[in-house]
């Protein structure tokens, strides 16, 4: 019985690490007036390169997360006469369960989610550095 205990561990462990979880991040030009949104995202393992998008287009982009694992997927935002804005737009420490189709609002006085798992946008400011929305909403940089 004690070998068996190890075993079925050492399996679940297996499969659970093996298991893929589709998730996708959408990103929305939401600042008005005509404004251009130049962005870049990227993670560890990917570079999804320079983009822009134009005023009310969105763009999307589709990643695997592994049940136990540690994807982080942030951007940089820029516009006319704007400083460069950056954001986490997927964190898997906060948004695993809450987000597996993750919509970001991208507009002037900040940034609002959408997602599959949440009834309400959850809205943050922009500042400074690279900030992770909190469960809370407040931003830690």
């Amino acid at each position: 019985m004690a070998d068996i205990i190890p075993f079925a561990f050492v399996l679940f462990s297996i499969i659970s690490i093996s298991y893929a979880v589709p998730r996708s991040v959408t990103i929305r030009n939401d600042l008005g007036t005509g404004l251009v949104l130049l962005f870049h995202c990227l993670s560890a393992d990917d570079d999804l390169g320079n983009r822009f998008l134009p005023p009310g287009e969105s763009w999307e982009f589709h990643f695997n997360t592994r049940s136990v694992g540690n994807t982080l997927f942030h951007c940089g935002f820029k516009w006319a006469l704007a400083d460069e804005k950056k954001f986490s737009v997927y964190d898997d420490n906060q948004h695993r369960y809450t987000c597996s189709q993750c919509v970001w609002s991208i507009q002037r006085n900040g940034t609002c989610l959408t997602s599959d798992a949440i009834t309400a946008s959850l809205c943050y400011p922009w500042s400074p550095g690279w900030p992770t929305p909190t469960p809370d909403g407040e931003n830690t940089s």
